[in-house]
């Protein structure tokens, strides 16, 4: 009777590590994805730093007094113009870790006039 007892007892500690293993795997996947998600997140809250004191070199006035309608319209344009995939995509491709979604806001803003810093 000892030796079915035993093999009971390994094959109970067997499928409670099997289990135990598949659960970590599965908590580790959705821990990955809540980070991805949470950086994606994190990088459409992108708010750009504009210098409103100095003028750019392609305008000959100052553009500052149109920055609140500028970046309304760089946000909108760079919204609909990007998604998650698209953003992952340039992020993993970009040298400066930047998104798609950053790279279209800031563009529209320089090309508008602005001095953006970041």
């Amino acid at each position: 009777m000892k030796q079915g007892s035993d093999r009971t007892t390994t094959s109970n500690i067997n499928s409670s590590l099997r289990f135990s293993y598949v659960g970590f795997g599965q908590s580790l996947k959705k821990t990955l994805l809540v980070f991805i998600g949470f950086s994606f997140l994190a990088s459409c809250a992108y708010k750009p730093v504009v210098d409103t004191a100095g003028r750019s070199g392609t305008f000959n006035e100052n553009k500052a007094h149109e920055i609140t309608n500028d970046i309304q319209h760089c946000k909108k344009l760079a919204e609909n113009n990007t998604s998650f995939l698209s953003n992952l995509i340039y992020w993993i491709g970009s040298v400066e870790a930047d998104t798609e979604y950053q790279a279209i806001y800031r563009k529209c803003l320089v090309n508008r006039g602005h001095s953006v810093l970041n």
